[in-house]
């Protein structure tokens, strides 16, 4: 070999590199847009222990729907008030749940940014109703 063929050969190994290192690149953005995507998106439905409330919420926080069966209206007010919050609590942390594992599995167990994320939502949700039941 010539230190031409040397150059040459360095060269093409080179741009064989950088064209993977784009493509790996692409595949990550395509990646992270979906997860951001399934991030907004996500949504969960929780029920109140005897089926009273029913609530679906985003990751975000926001209420979709809530949802009193009659059998609600045989409650007070106060334990009536009481359930709609657990209840949309609930979902509100399930919903949380599904976002996190998306990111999970795009970013990895180990990301920065999903151990802050996790950080979060459980000093957010600490005190959240317990002996709940998701749908």
């Amino acid at each position: 070999m010539t230190l031409s063929d040397d150059a040459l050969t360095a060269l093409e190994e080179a741009r064989a590199r950088v064209r993977a290192q784009v493509e790996q690149a692409r595949e990550r953005s395509e990646d992270a847009a979906r997860m951001a995507g399934d991030v907004k998106t996500a949504t969960a439905t929780a029920a109140s222990p005897g089926r009273e409330v029913r609530v679906i919420a985003t990751a975000g926080g926001r209420v979709e729907r809530v949802e009193i069966a009659q059998a609600a209206l045989s409650h007070d007010a106060r334990t009536l008030s009481r359930l709609v919050t657990d209840t949309v609590r609930a979902a509100q942390r399930d919903a949380a749940d599904v976002a996190l594992r998306r990111m999970t599995q795009s970013l990895g167990e180990t990301s920065p940014l999903v151990a802050a994320t996790r950080q979060r939502l459980d000093d957010e949700y600490a005190h959240s109703t317990q002996g709940r039941r998701s749908e």
